[in-house]
C-alpha cells in the first residue's frame, strides 16, 4: 500500500470513497442530494496539501485531509449556486443545515487549538491497515513541521471507538441537531510523538 500527498487526481475517487463509507446516512435522500454531500464535504476539508494525504493499492483506499488552524476557504456562496441549480428547496434545507454542522464542529475544534496543531478535517478508510498508515504518516509530517497534536471531530455517526483505540484523548463532547437527528459530537487530540 502506497501512502502519499493528496493530490488534485485524488478528488473524485476520495469523493466515491466518502460515499461508500457514509452512504447510508443519507440513504433516503435523491441521489443528487448524496452527490452534492459528499463531493462537498471533500471539497471543504481539502485545505492543505501539506498535511494531506492518500493511500491507495489498486486504487484510492482511503485518505486524510487535515489543515492548520489558520487553513481557511469560503464555499458557502458556492454551496448555494450548485444548489439552485439542481435540489427542491426541501433538499436545500438538508444540505444547508449539514453545512452549519461542518461549519460549527469546526469552529469548536478550532477554538482548542493553537498555530502548531493540526485538525483532521476528513478522515475515511476502505481498506484493513490503510487507517494506521495514514495516521503514522501524518504524525511523521508532523513532527517534521514542529507540530504538538491531531485534533479532529467526529460524532455518533462514525466508528469514534477507533480514535480512542488508536490514543487520542477525548477532549469535548457537545450534543446538537442536525437534519432532525440528535447527534453526539466529540472532539478528540493525540500528541504527536517525538
Amino acid at each position: 500500500m502506497l501512502v502519499r500527498n493528496f493530490e488534485d487526481r485524488d478528488i473524485i475517487e476520495a469523493c466515491k470513497v466518502s460515499n461508500l463509507v457514509w452512504g447510508d446516512l443519507y440513504i433516503k435522500e435523491a441521489l443528487t442530494v448524496q452527490k452534492i454531500i459528499y463531493d462537498f464535504t471533500v471539497e471543504y476539508y481539502d485545505l492543505n496539501r501539506e498535511f494531506s494525504l492518500c493511500c491507495e493499492d489498486n486504487g484510492l483506499k482511503g485518505f486524510i485531509l487535515a489543515a492548520k488552524k489558520e487553513d481557511a476557504k469560503d464555499l458557502y456562496k458556492k454551496l448555494l449556486s450548485q444548489m439552485q441549480n439542481s435540489l427542491a428547496k426541501n433538499e436545500q434545507e438538508i444540505v444547508l443545515d449539514l453545512y452549519d454542522y461542518l461549519d460549527y464542529c469546526g469552529k469548536l475544534v478550532k477554538e482548542i487549538m493553537t498555530s502548531n496543531d493540526i485538525m483532521m478535517g476528513l478522515f475515511v478508510s476502505v481498506q484493513k491497515g490503510g487507517g494506521k498508515a495514514l495516521l503514522k504518516r501524518l504524525s511523521e509530517i508532523c513532527i517534521a513541521k514542529g507540530m504538538k497534536n491531531i485534533y479532529l471531530w467526529t460524532d455518533t455517526t462514525c466508528d469514534y471507538d477507533y480514535y480512542q483505540k488508536n490514543n487520542f484523548e477525548l477532549v469535548k463532547e457537545v450534543e446538537k441537531i442536525v437534519n432532525g437527528r440528535k447527534i453526539l459530537t466529540q472532539i478528540y487530540k493525540k500528541s504527536v510523538e517525538i
